[in-house]
């Protein structure tokens, strides 16, 4: 029986080359205390073993040079039958077979990993650097796929996620990026648990990288906006809270002060009405245009077409997912009659439950309607499927891929929706379904997504010719479970594609 075998990814913004891959035996497994990596000091530069044990083992296997070298994206699959440590007796030794990998980055600074690919639980650890006082650190995340476990080498760690933005060029439009978000965002009070969605406030998403919030909003009064301007929070006819009404002001001085905080950042912010009662989609514009938009107009971009990163840092992006009044209504506007607020990209109309539809300014992917535990991997499948069309597009781009003078206008913003419920089945609640589709999304990101075929070139897959490898919007439940942000970090490192190409 062969030794597992498993995959190397390089999702760095530049080259590394495995130099050397080792086997020998995990002293660890002998005492029941295996994990995915063997756990050196990060900060040693010396390149000694991490126990008497490892070495001891270590020089009963034989050293293979092998000089693969990956760009960004680009996977390697370490082939059992080629590997050292093959050789070796029954399943039971296999199982305790580490392989050891010497990477060397684009700067000629090494680092050492030790994994263990039959360990069963997802695991990050930071590489051990071998070069003294290198420039970087790089970060191995582990997940125990199959057919092969899936190594990822990156170096997200080092973006403080407060400020990932202010490290993208302001000629970007906002749908060349990809961007983590939030669905019923305002849904993390004490609740019921087929209503609650999030469990961290708007302001740890925020501080997290989270650049879009869904917030589903209904109106005190039902209709008279000038009687009562407080907006409800709300998840469909539910409340948000065992504990009271919540309302969208907080949020949204939430919201206000991390922009003044950071001002490189833009958050896009989604508002929908929702809940019971007679209020209506004009109620709530008319109130969010005279006492929230109006107000604090220079806080906001709400204009109808996709702006570039520059034109809205410090600002919120309203998507609009109600009705305008219609020309007979009364007036809407905060400043004059004749000069109203254009209220934002319109949302209004994408297929409900769409498992791809391309409307306005969006291409979206939202099969919410998950109505027995079967269909659950049906919906990792629209999900990896939204973000395989994603990571074909090709940006427009002001003097890089069109004219700078006269654009091509951004083309849409890929909305790709994670999230999905039925409130009648615990077994579809969010939190349910949020731990199969946000970890299957996140091994896909890692182990497929942006890659060819490849295989040709000693198991090395190719980074797709095509396409700039972006996620566009990836819009999930539960963000930050246990302390939990890989998912959030990977799709900020996805940037790496369409920055590379200016």
């Amino acid at each position: 029986m062969a030794p597992p075998i498993f995959a190397v990814r390089n999702l760095t913004s530049a080259d590394i080359t495995i130099k050397t891959v080792e086997a020998f035996e995990d002293p660890d497994s002998k005492q029941s205390r295996a994990s995915a990596f063997s756990f050196a000091p990060t900060t040693t530069t010396l390149p000694a073993p991490t126990s008497n044990a490892i070495e001891q083992h270590s020089k009963s296997f034989n050293q293979k040079n092998t000089e693969i070298t990956l760009s960004p994206c680009d996977s390697y699959s370490l082939d059992a039958q080629n590997e050292p440590g093959h050789e070796h007796g029954s399943s039971a030794q296999l199982s305790t077979i580490m392989y050891r990998l010497t990477i060397e980055n684009d700067k000629s600074e090494r680092f050492r990993i030790d994994i263990n690919p039959t360990y069963t639980q997802k695991s990050s650890h930071l590489l051990t650097p071998l070069t003294p006082n290198p420039s970087t650190s790089l970060t191995a995340l582990y997940h125990p796929t199959t057919p092969k476990a899936q190594v990822t080498i990156h170096a997200n760690h080092l973006h403080d996620p407060a400020t990932w933005m202010s490290k993208l060029p302001s000629e970007l439009p906002l749908s060349a990026l990809s961007i983590p978000g939030t669905h019923n965002s305002h849904t993390y009070y004490r609740a019921l648990p087929s209503v609650r969605c999030q469990v961290v406030g708007v302001k740890a998403q925020l501080e997290n990288g989270i650049r879009f919030l869904d917030i589903r909003v209904q109106p005190v009064h039902a209709s008279d906006p000038d009687r009562n301007k407080d907006l409800y929070l709300v998840h469909g006819a539910f409340p948000v809270s065992l504990t009271g009404p919540k309302y969208l002001t907080p949020i949204l001085s939430t919201c206000y002060e991390f922009l003044s905080q950071h001002p490189s950042e833009t958050i896009l912010i989604s508002l929908k009405r929702e809940g019971v009662g007679s209020s209506t989609d004009a109620h709530v514009s008319q109130i969010l245009s005279k006492h929230y938009i109006g107000p604090n107009r220079e806080k906001w971009h709400i204009e109808p077409t996709m702006p570039y990163l520059g034109d809205v840092r410090g600002k919120l992006v309203l998507i609009r997912r109600f009705d305008l009044p219609s020309s007979s209504s009364d007036d809407t506007t905060h400043a004059t009659a004749t000069t109203p607020l254009p209220l934002g990209l319109d949302a209004t109309s994408w297929p409900h439950n769409s498992t791809h539809a391309l409307h306005g300014p969006f291409c979206v992917q939202d099969y919410c309607e998950i109505m027995q535990p079967t269909q659950i991997p049906d919906k990792l499948t629209h999900s990896t499927s939204h973000l395989a069309r994603s990571a074909a597009a090709t940006a427009f781009i002001p003097g890089v891929t069109t004219d700078a003078a006269n654009p091509v206008p951004p083309g849409p913003l890929y909305l790709n929706f994670l999230s999905g419920s039925n409130f009648w089945n615990v077994g579809c609640w969010p939190e349910k379904i949020a731990k199969v589709v946000n970890r299957g999304v996140e091994e896909w990101v890692c182990g497929e997504m942006g890659l060819g075929e490849g295989g040709d070139e000693g198991g090395v897959r190719r980074r797709l010719r095509e396409g700039d490898g972006g996620a566009g919007v990836v819009v999930m439940d539960n963000v930050g479970d246990g302390g939990d942000w890989d998912l959030v970090r990977l799709i900020v490192g996805l940037n790496m594609g369409v920055v590379g190409k200016m």
